[in-house]
């Protein structure tokens, strides 16, 4: 095994060096993971360009695929794995005693161990990101382990991407059969709660976008859209109206984190229906809505963070059933070294490339 590990590290907002660090000593109760790829997101982009703060210096890459290269005597039992176990990190249990894990939400505990985000690499065991050789498995993650026969670039989209459609959509959108859903954006989160929605008996589902996501919302068709709408080529209030007879939709999704989807997600939604609002737009951005409109409406808002632990265990049960291929909105793999360049272009800033799902393969 390697004496160091690279880790594509943000050491301050615009500049992401790949640097090396020891691979740790591993305690009874901890694990080494090899990382066979990571995801790259939007959030990722939004740490890059210091739109949401981190503890810098971070390794990025919270979507993470991998296999146990070591694990301590007590980990095997922690997390009943073995050393050679395929598996994505997804999730931690948390500290088990603040207020957020008291009421099973674990996921907001500030204690947790955070991938590829809110713990920093500046301390030993330095390896909490995805975008590395490997990954330090802390006591508190949560590792699924995963079957060697779901090609890497599927597998790498369980954790984070469909399990956060199915999460977002089903689960706090409540989508059920029969309903009208609209998904604002069809990048990777909006083809997951496309997926989701289609298999929830969603009756139509519609996915916007605009002119540049001409190839993602074909893609949508595919993941189980019925109409794709390019927003700059039709109103979009218009279409819903239109497609539904006047009833407008009883879920709308935006994942695109554009406030002015945002607002238009209030017009297309009808009387007691539901906005769910999962796309981040930066802790600074401010969107002005129409209260009254949701006031008079009755519509609920739902914010939406990330998914539940047992929320992967479902999409992977579905996953495995349907036999779908998720890995068909995976455009483009870079090398680590190209971490940054990926991260650009995945914000839209390389006018040749702007790929529907990037992934980092170290």
């Amino acid at each position: 095994m390697a004496e160091t590990s690279r880790g594509a590290t943000l050491v301050q907002p615009n500049k992401i060096e790949i640097r090396e660090y020891p691979i740790p000593d591993i305690p009874l109760d901890g694990g080494l993971v090899a990382v066979e790829m990571g995801g790259v997101c939007g959030t990722d982009f939004k740490y890059y360009r210091g739109k949401l703060q981190l503890p810098l210096p971070v390794i990025l890459g919270h979507e993470i695929l991998g296999r146990v290269a070591k694990l301590g005597r007590e980990a095997a039992s922690i997390h009943g794995l073995k050393e050679g176990d395929r598996v994505i990190l997804k999730g931690a249990l948390g500290c088990g005693r603040c207020a957020d894990c008291r009421r099973g939400a674990a996921r907001f505990c500030k204690k947790r161990t955070s991938y590829g985000g809110r713990t920093s690499s500046a301390n030993p065991p330095h390896l909490f990101g995805g975008f590395a050789d490997y990954l330090y498995l802390a006591r508190d993650a949560l590792a699924t382990r995963i079957s060697d026969d779901l090609p890497a670039e599927a597998a790498a989209l369980v954790g984070s991407v469909m399990a956060n459609g199915f999460q977002w959509a089903v689960r706090q959108g409540g989508v059920k059969m029969g309903d009208y859903v609209l998904i604002q954006g069809p990048g990777q989160q909006g083809l997951a709660c496309t997926f989701a929605a289609r298999h929830a008996g969603a009756a139509r589902i519609f996915v916007s976008g605009i002119g540049r996501d001409a190839k993602r919302l074909e893609l949508a068709k595919r993941f189980g859209a019925h109409r794709a709408v390019n927003v700059e080529e039709e109103n979009l209030i218009d279409v819903i109206r239109e497609e539904t007879g006047g009833a407008m939709c009883d879920v709308v999704v935006d994942v695109s984190g554009s406030p002015k989807a945002i607002q238009a997600s209030v017009d297309c939604v009808r009387r007691q229906g539901t906005v769910v609002v999962a796309g981040l737009t930066g802790d600074t951005t401010v969107t002005p809505l129409l209260i009254d409109k949701i006031v008079w409406g009755d519509v609920r808002v739902q914010g939406c963070y990330t998914g539940d632990n047992d929320a992967v265990d479902a999409t992977l049960r579905l996953l495995e059933a349907t036999k779908f291929p998720v890995q068909e909105m995976v455009s483009h793999v870079f090398p680590l070294e190209e971490t940054e360049r990926c991260i650009q272009a995945v914000g839209g800033e390389i006018p040749e490339l702007y790929p529907t799902k990037a992934l980092i393969r170290p």
